[in-house]
C-alpha cells in the first residue's frame, strides 16, 4: 500500500489537489486489497526491528515516487512547449496555475499540458501505471541504496530530463521558427518605414499567426504527444526490467 501510495503521490492525474487526499489512500487501499493475494504467493521477509522496517518503508516510498516521477517529466515537456513561444506571442505576462501540479505556468503551456493529459487518458495511461507499479513488486522487490545502485537510477532520471528537452522542442519547433521570421520580418519594415508603430501591429499579428499555427498542426502535436507517452510508458517497462536487485 506504501508503494501504491507513494506513485499516486507523484504520478500525473493521480497526484492532483483536485482529487482529495482520502480518495488517493482509499483507492491505494482498495487496489492493495486485489493484488495481496497474487503478491503474497512470494512472501518477503519482515525486518524484526523498527530500524530495518523503517527503511523497508523508505525504499518502499521512493520506488514509487520513481515510477510516479518519470510519468509525470512528459508533461513538463508539454508545459515547456507552451513556455518557448508564449513570451513571443505575447502571452508571457498571463499566467494560470495548473490545477494538476499547482504551479504557475503560460496559458497555453496549460493549454499543451490539458490536451497531453486526454491523450494520456486516451491511450489508458492511468491503467498503465497502475500495472506498473504492480510489476514492480516482481522485478524491483526493493531499493539499494549503494553507489553503484544510486548512478543508475541518476542516469534514468538524466535520460527522461534529456527527453523532456527534445519532445518540447520538436511540439514548439514549427510555432518557434515562425514567430521568430515574423520578428525578423518586423523588423526590416521598422528600418524600411520608421514612422509606423511597428510594436503595436507586430503584437496582434503574432497572436493571430501563432493560434492559426498551432490549429494547424494540432493533428501532428496529438500524434507527438501520443508517440512521447507511448516511450515514456515502454521507458518505465525497461527501468523496471533492468531494475538492479
Amino acid at each position: 500500500m506504501v508503494r501504491i501510495h507513494s506513485m499516486f503521490m507523484s504520478a500525473p492525474l493521480f497526484s492532483s489537489d483536485l482529487a482529495p487526499f482520502r480518495l488517493k489512500t482509499l483507492l491505494a487501499f482498495f487496489i492493495s486489497l486485489i493484488v495481496f493475494p497474487i503478491l503474497s504467493k512470494n512472501p518477503v521477509k519482515i525486518p524484526g526491528d523498527m530500524g530495518s522496517y523503517g527503511l523497508m518503508i523508505l525504499s518502499e516510498v521512493v520506488i514509487g515516487l520513481l515510477i510516479g516521477f518519470l510519468a509525470s517529466v512528459i508533461f513538463s515537456a508539454f508545459q515547456l512547449a507552451g513556455q518557448y513561444f508564449s513570451v513571443q506571442i505575447g502571452f508571457g505576462f498571463s499566467e494560470v496555475v495548473d490545477p494538476l501540479a499547482q504551479v504557475s505556468v503560460p496559458i497555453i503551456g496549460q493549454l499543451k499540458n490539458l490536451v497531453g493529459m486526454l491523450v494520456f487518458l486516451y491511450i489508458d495511461g492511468h491503467h498503465f501505471l497502475i500495472r506498473a507499479v504492480v510489476r514492480s513488486f516482481e522485478l524491483a522487490p526493493s531499493f539499494n541504496m549503494t553507489e553503484s545502485s544510486l548512478l543508475w537510477h541518476l542516469k534514468y532520471i538524466s535520460y527522461s530530463f534529456s527527453g523532456m528537452f527534445l519532445i518540447a522542442l520538436k511540439i514548439a519547433m514549427p510555432i518557434v521558427a515562425t514567430v521568430f521570421l515574423l520578428s525578423v520580418a518586423e523588423g526590416i519594415l521598422a528600418k524600411a518605414a520608421p514612422q509606423m508603430n511597428i510594436m503595436m501591429l507586430g503584437f496582434p499579428i503574432k497572436i493571430v499567426v501563432a493560434f492559426v499555427l498551432i490549429a494547424a498542426i494540432a493533428p501532428v502535436t496529438l500524434r507527438i504527444m501520443h508517440i512521447s507517452l507511448e516511450r515514456t510508458f515502454d521507458f518505465i517497462s525497461r527501468v523496471l526490467i533492468n531494475w538492479p536487485v
